[in-house]
């Protein structure tokens, strides 16, 4: 026997030995004495004949006392699709521990927060360009978060009415074919159209996917500037979803009273230029900031919280108010008022997923 299959049988030996310990100690409780022994003294006679350096006796030892293991242990079946779906289960239950307690994974749906995190945004595309054929396309979506999409008639009928919302632009006999803004648009309104016919096409990219930090705010007061997650729960508004997840700029803190002076924020008669995001919010067009503004009154809805010159909110002790970046399409804090503290989940950090040129830390 060569060096490397000493080495080799050193080893397998070593392992049968470890296996060995941990089946009497796993089963010495239930298992008969007679048996027990009989592992040991097989242990024993490994041990003695490696010593020895007596190698084919050393095997037949090894193989005698995986047998006499077996006997006390017995192997179950299918043990590496077990051990497979125990790593598995484990896993899940780290990652979910991890996520419960730790750092948690959001996406943006909506565009609310723009230029400074992006919800889904579609934009008009005629015909499959390269990067949009198999498998080519798989990489732009794994990588870039985009797909090439197209919309077609489900059922042959009249486009009968324009539908301006955030999410669908027409409606075919009264069923709403999924159909985003920007997309481009291959009918015209009153037309006929038969089943399968092209309606709309267009480059559909992903929200924004973050993490959210739900540790910090057990150790530190949140701050002017966050962008912050909350959960809706306890605010009355009708077009606000119970118990979701909404994320904002917080922009108001415990004790002050909020105004608007369009582009500024006014927290206790004074302009908030500090941190930096609010500076940018008020000067930066060029960037795609709009700076804040009153919140339009809507149709059938309750008028909103800070809607006019001469409105203001009071924020009790342990209250904040939130703001989406984006204020000309935006639900927020203008409309429905302050969130309490208890219902704050966590700063979001950052980007991790599509690439872009918001990727990375969150400003």
């Amino acid at each position: 026997m060569n060096y490397f299959q000493r080495r080799q049988l050193k080893k397998q030996i070593k392992h049968i030995l470890h296996d060995a310990r941990h089946a009497r100690h796993m089963r010495e409780d239930v298992a008969s004495p007679e048996d027990i022994d009989a592992v040991l003294v097989a242990e024993q006679a490994v041990k003695e004949a490696w010593g020895q350096k007596d190698y084919a006796a050393a095997e037949r030892a090894a193989e005698e006392l995986i047998q006499r293991t077996r006997v006390i242990f017995p192997p179950k079946p299918h043990p590496r699709i077990r051990e497979y779906v125990e790593i598995f289960v484990v896993a899940i239950g780290v990652a979910m521990a991890f996520r419960s307690y730790f750092i948690q994974p959001f996406k943006i749906p909506t565009g609310s927060m723009q230029p400074t995190l992006y919800g889904i945004v579609a934009e008009p595309q005629v015909g499959r360009g390269t990067m949009d054929r198999f498998p080519l396309n798989l990489v732009s979506l794994a990588v870039f978060g985009d797909r090439y999409v197209e919309v077609r008639a489900a059922r042959s009928g009249v486009v009968e009415q324009l539908v301006q919302d955030e999410t669908y632009i027409f409606s075919l006999n009264g069923v709403v074919p999924p159909f985003r803004h920007n997309m481009a648009q291959h009918f015209e309104a009153g037309e006929f159209v038969s089943k399968g016919q092209l309606l709309a096409s267009g480059r559909v990219r992903s929200g924004d996917h973050i993490f959210v930090n739900k540790v910090r705010y057990n150790f530190s007061r949140p701050q002017r500037g966050d962008v912050f997650v909350f959960n809706t729960q306890g605010i009355d508004h009708p077009q606000v979803k119970p118990d979701t997840f909404y994320i904002k700029r917080l922009v108001g803190m415990p004790g002050e009273t909020i105004r608007l002076q369009p582009p500024y924020l006014l927290a206790n008669d004074q302009r908030i230029l500090e941190p930096d995001v609010f500076r940018r919010q008020a000067y930066d067009r060029h960037l795609g900031y709009e700076g804040y503004k009153f919140a339009p009154p809507g149709h059938n809805m309750p008028l909103p919280v800070l809607g006019h010159p001469r409105a203001s909110i009071s924020l009790g002790d342990k209250e904040y108010l939130a703001f989406g970046d984006n204020t000309t399409h935006s639900l927020d804090g203008r409309y429905f008022g302050a969130i309490a503290r208890e219902n704050v989940v966590g700063p979001a950090f950052k980007v991790y997923w599509p690439i872009s040129d918001r990727w990375g830390w969150i400003r």
